[in-house]
């Protein structure tokens, strides 16, 4: 399109003299729709708003719309708007809807400019085109970081409750019992064995009971790994047993061709510590 920077000039200088017009538009558009009341009368938000007038205004007259400066000025926006609904937990996507809001304030001046400069049907779409785009960048980015936060705090959750579903009680000096619960899939199975290790070594265990009661099922996998930790938890002269290992869950095992010929065998941990005795 012929003078499309002279047209993104004008626009961006519109924008940026109608700032405060603007940014009260979308005051006003925030505090009709009730699921923004938590941007209602709050200046950091819309002052965030502003901001993103300004960048878009800058760009434009400055730069070129497509310019790598605007479009990493957009970016850093989106994370600093998505920070804000994180720390005010906004959800995703009763923030995403604060998008649209934008989309329409700014049409208006794109409007405007279109039909002073008498642009045609398709250069005007091309115009509103651009700014659809530099607003879905900054949705993109705003989303990003959004979800890159919950991505994070979910592996965080994750990983806090493997450390609790490995839980090596100390019983006395020397010995622990190790009480395993609920469904043992691979991943929590590698964790088991890794976590158990350590533990037995900080606590410089010489002997550890594995409780089995709390388990549900046993796979080739989990019966496997509880394998490979026995034997590497007698490698470093730990004497291991298990207890708690119910009839349903022996017939798995026996199923699954898998013995553990070489480990003390209790019905119950009450036998495993009264065998040892560390039980009062």
């Amino acid at each position: 399109m012929e003078n499309d920077n002279l047209i993104f000039h004008k626009i961006g200088e519109d924008i940026l003299k109608h700032i405060d017009h603007l940014k009260e538009r979308m005051r006003n558009l925030q505090q009709l729709d009730s699921r923004f009341s938590f941007a209602q009368n709050n200046d950091y938000f819309l002052n965030l708003s502003k901001e993103l007038f300004i960048e878009i205004g800058e760009g434009i007259r400055n730069e070129h719309p497509e310019s790598d400066y605007l479009k990493n000025q957009i970016k850093l926006w989106g994370e600093k708007a998505a920070q804000y609904c994180l720390h005010n937990d906004v959800s995703l996507a009763t923030a995403l809807q604060v998008i649209p809001k934008f989309r329409e304030v700014l049409t208006t001046t794109i409007e405007k400019n279109c039909l002073e400069f008498n642009l045609s049907l398709h250069d005007s779409f091309f115009i509103y085109g651009t700014f659809e785009t530099l607003l879905d960048n900054a949705a993109h980015v705003f989303s990003h970081t959004f979800l890159h936060h919950h991505i994070e705090a979910l592996e965080l959750a994750k990983q806090e409750m493997q450390e609790i579903s490995v839980p090596v009680v100390p019983i006395k000096q020397g010995t622990a019992v190790l009480p395993l619960i609920g469904d043992m899939d691979d991943e929590r199975s590698e964790f088991l064995q890794e976590r158990t290790l350590e533990r037995a070594t900080e606590l410089k265990l010489s002997y550890l009971i594995i409780d089995l009661s709390g388990i549900n099922t046993i796979n080739t996998w989990f019966a496997q790994h509880l394998i490979q930790l026995i034997d590497a938890l007698q490698l470093l002269g730990i004497d291991t047993s298990i207890s708690g290992m119910r009839p349903e869950l022996s017939q798995t095992i026996v199923q699954l061709g898998i013995t553990f010929k070489h480990v003390s065998k209790f019905l119950t941990l009450e036998q495993a510590l009264v065998q040892h005795t560390v039980y009062p």
